[in-house]
């Protein structure tokens, strides 16, 4: 499935600011002047709520995180020479943990490009196990029929899933350089992630010492059943609007 805005919602936030600061010259991310940020916040489900409410009431998803090794890019655009057509890594020299932030939509990284008009940007997120830590974690809580909750984790330990964006221009050009620098911001959607899980499924699962602990090992089920969500729902198109 090509198109899903359902799991990942991509904002291209248009910036008058320079990133440079951000920039550590020990940790250089690509090479270039122009500069493309990214982000990656919870979304809440309701514009009230405080916390990620999923398609279960009974869920509250509260925080998580990714790990990042590296950034493979597919670009096509023009600038002073022409029109280019490029692919290109960025490794990162440490593994890069990405916590979900609900409230802070500060910029989580940045890297450098070739300054230039971008018909189409497209990037895979390569994931990755790093410290005994799951290249995807979730966690919330969940509230039991008798009126007990238990600490809800989600882990994934693999790197067969990755988050793939195609940024495309409304049938144009968009600018980036020096001075138009987009923020890419991921929304993390996780009521489609939990999408299918009943409440009969939380309420007859295992839990390890006190959490609902959902894993490779423990509760299969509603593990593969999660990580198949998150998986379908991995790839994303977004077009750019002036």
């Amino acid at each position: 499935m090509k198109i899903s805005k359902n799991i990942l919602k991509v904002l291209t936030l248009a910036l008058a600011i320079g990133f440079t600061s951000c920039n550590n010259e020990d940790d250089p991310l690509g090479s270039g002047e122009g500069k493309l940020g990214f982000a990656f916040v919870l979304n809440n489900g309701t514009q009230s709520s405080q916390n990620g409410r999923v398609a279960n009431s009974n869920l509250t998803i509260e925080s998580g995180f990714i790990q990042i090794k590296e950034l493979e890019l597919e670009v096509e655009g023009r600038n002073e020479s022409g029109n280019f057509s490029k692919e290109f890594e960025i490794e990162f020299n440490d593994i890069r943990k990405i916590t979900f932030n609900e409230f802070d939509e500060s910029t989580d990284f940045i890297i450098n490009i070739e300054a230039g008009e971008y018909r189409e940007i497209e990037i895979e997120l390569d994931l990755i196990d790093y410290r005994n830590e799951p290249s995807i974690f979730i966690e919330g809580t969940y509230s039991f029929s008798d009126g007990s909750t238990a600490p809800l984790i989600y882990e994934y330990f693999g790197d067969d899933i990755d988050f793939e964006v195609e940024i495309e221009g409304e049938g144009q050009f968009f600018t980036i350089d020096a001075m138009n620098n987009p923020l890419v911001l991921f929304e993390i959607n996780a009521n489609n992630w939990f999408r299918g899980i009943s409440d009969a499924d939380f309420e007859n699962a295992e839990l390890v010492n006190g959490t609902l602990l959902i894993n490779r090992n423990t509760n299969r089920n509603i593990y593969k059943r999660v990580s198949d969500n998150i998986d379908k729902f991995a790839d994303i198109e977004i077009e750019l609007k002036n």
